[in-house]
Order: structure tokens, then sequence, then C-alpha cells
């Protein structure tokens, strides 16, 4: 394999300068980072809130991640939904303080009915039924949307200068945008309204044309079903009448939080070609619905190679090398030239396809990424 060519330099270069990102944070009251799975997604959003609060400000994460690796990164044992302190390393600016919580959708959908029903009896009879209990921790879109909706609560409390979000993995953050519309389409789904509407025509074969939930109609054919599937059913949806219109609207205002100029996201994402498209589609995304995006870290990026690759003969030289063992090292660093020479382009072309944003180059570090002073070790290349 021979050494790739000396690539001759774009006109365009790569938007990060002295600590750009750090200026576009102190512009944003709320940042989703967004990302698939195994990106390296959790560390960055841990990273950048830690920094920011060592910068000074009230910073609190929140994430989702199933692995809990940003309570072990944050020196905590286990995180719960509710913010717990983490303690700053040394050399913090004062007034700086960073929490951590991780979401628990099920507390957090229970929480949202207690803020909405209309009475404590309204409240006890949602949340202890059955198929509420299933569709809470089980629905479509709704872990996506509950981080949202705990956002909303951290947000709309004032405590914290920034709010950083390690949303759900997902192959596409399409999935987090379009989560409160699922939570409306299902809301406002024909099965629901149709419990929900017992007055609706079409022979009148609405819920109280049956009776309620303890009518006659309803009871044959649970006797029919022989579980007791169908009563718990009609019941959460005769329940749901009484908060459908809180719940809706307060889906719309988390909803107009996207388009918040205070709300910017980051994507994170690694030099691979699927990678990479995935993450011009999800600009090109907010650019159509004009949210702000923020810009992209590449993550895991195989580093500059050195600008004269060493000769077999320089190998050889070297003390207990063989022409075998001296042959494997010329491969092997002309592979890795060949990989820093790819992942530069890709960077280019990420750069050239997202106009203005950032695109922050990560590279691949020598240590996992668990612990503060893992996560410290990030802040430099994040701030360019």
């Amino acid at each position: 394999m021979t050494p790739p060519a000396r690539r001759t330099p774009t006109k365009r270069r790569r938007r990060s300068g002295p600590h750009q990102l750090g200026d576009r944070l102190r512009e944003l009251d709320v940042l989703l980072v967004c990302g698939s799975g195994g990106v390296g997604k959790t560390s960055v959003a841990a990273a950048i809130a830690l920094d920011e609060a060592m910068r000074g400000r009230r910073v609190c994460v929140l994430t989702i991640d199933p692995a809990k690796r940003l309570a072990q990164a944050m020196g905590l044992g286990e995180l719960e939904d509710h913010e717990r302190k983490v303690k700053l390393p040394a050399g913090a600016t004062p007034g700086g303080s960073l929490h951590a919580l991780m979401l628990d959708p099920k507390t957090a959908f229970d929480r949202l009915v207690s803020e909405t029903a209309t009475s404590d009896a309204e409240r006890d009879r949602i949340l202890a039924n059955q198929v509420y209990q299933q569709i809470s921790r089980s629905s479509a879109g709704m872990q996506e949307y509950m981080a949202l909706e705990r956002l909303y609560e951290l947000d709309r409390g004032g405590k914290y200068d920034l709010v950083v979000v390690d949303t759900p993995p997902a192959a596409h953050a399409r999935e987090l945008l379009e989560s409160p519309h699922r939570m409306i389409r299902f809301l406002e789904g024909k099965s629901l309204r149709w419990f929900l509407k017992p007055s609706a025509k079409m022979g009148r074969f609405g819920l109280k044309a049956l009776g309620g939930s303890n009518g006659p109609v309803v009871g044959m054919l649970q006797k029919i079903t022989g579980a007791q599937m169908l009563r718990d059913t009609t019941e959460f949806f005769e329940s749901m009448e009484g908060i459908y219109g809180s719940v809706t609207e307060r889906i719309r205002v988390v909803e107009r939080m996207f388009g918040n100029p205070k709300t910017g996201f980051l994507a994170v994402t690694s030099p691979e070609r699927e990678s990479v498209e995935q993450a011009v589609a999800f600009w090109e995304l907010l650019q159509e619905r004009r949210y702000r995006f923020v810009g992209t870290v590449v993550n895991r990026v195989e580093p500059e190679a050195p600008e004269a690759l060493a000769t077999l003969d320089e190998f050889e030289a070297l003390p207990d090398i063989g022409h075998s063992l001296a042959a494997r090292l010329i491969a092997a660093q002309q592979d890795h030239a060949a990989l820093a020479s790819r992942d530069r382009s890709r960077l280019d072309e990420l750069a050239d396809a997202t106009g203005d944003a950032l695109t922050i180059s990560v590279p691949r570090l020598a240590r996992m990424v668990n612990d503060i002073e893992g996560l410290r070790t990030l802040a430099p290349y994040l701030a360019g």
C-alpha cells in the first residue's frame, strides 16, 4: 500500500476557533444533543455540561442513556428522576454548579397526569389503571416525548442557566422532533376519540351509548373476552376525557420550545459515511423547520498522520527491528495515514454541507471517558 498523496487544502476551513462552541452556548438556555447510539453522545453532552459549569454557569444535564454511563462519569452511583448535585473539580469559576438526573419516562408521565388532573380522585383513577400503566411504559415515542416534558419542567423552573439534554439514542433524530406530534396523534386517534366523544353519531355508538364502563353492554363483552382489559380500557378513556385538553395544550407548548431561539441542537456523529449523511440530513431537517442548529461534533476521528512517513530503512535501523516487523510497521502507518486522510475529507464534506454551523473534530482518545477527568480531556477539543 503506498502512502496517500498529500491533500491540497480546500478554500473553506472547518469552522472551529477560540471556543466558538462556548460563544454559541452563551446564547442558549437549552441544548439538545442528538445522535445514534455508540457515537459518544452521552460523553459529549456530559463534557459540555461540565465545562459550562466550570466557566461559572448553573447547568443541569438530563440523560436517557439506558447504560447509565453518565452517572458513572459524574461520579454518582446512580441517577434518579430528580436533580443531584455534582461536585466540580478545583478551579471552577465561582457561581458555577452542575446537577444531573436520569429520566424515568413513567415517573415523568405520572407527574404530567398529576399536574393536569382536575381532582385527586381523577388522578388516582388514571394512575391506578392497568391500561395507563402499560401505555406510560411502552407507547411508541413515549421516551422521546417524556424527555421533552422533563426538559420543559427544568427550563420553566428557572434554576439553571443551561439545560443540556442527552437525547434518546436514535438512528434518525426526526424521532425526537416528531414525538410531540406522535403523542397528539395518539390522543386524537380514531379509537381514542370514539371513546372520548360519547355523543358522536354513527348510531350513537359512543361509550355513554353503551352505558359507560359499568353498563350492561361492556359487562357482556367483558364476559365474552373473559378479561379485565375491556373494563380497564374504557375506564382509561373515560378518565382521559377530563385531562385531554390540558395535556394536548402542554404538548403544544413543549413543541414550541423547539423553535425558541434560546434552544439549540447539536449533532454527535462519527466519521463513517452513513453517520455523516445522517448529520447532514438532520441539519437539513432543522433548516426546513427553522430550528437553531449549533453544529456537529465528529467523534473518534483518526488523528492527523505525520507529514513525512518513516521509511523501511529507518525502521530497520532501529534496535531489534527485523525486516518482517519493519514491513508490518510500514503497512500500519500507511493504513493510519489513509484513515486520517479519509476522516479529514469527511469533515470537510460535512462543513461544506452545513453552512455556518460548527464542525468540531474530536480525535480517537487512548482512554475511555468514564469519569470527571476523562470528561475534562474532551473540553479542549470541543472548544476547537
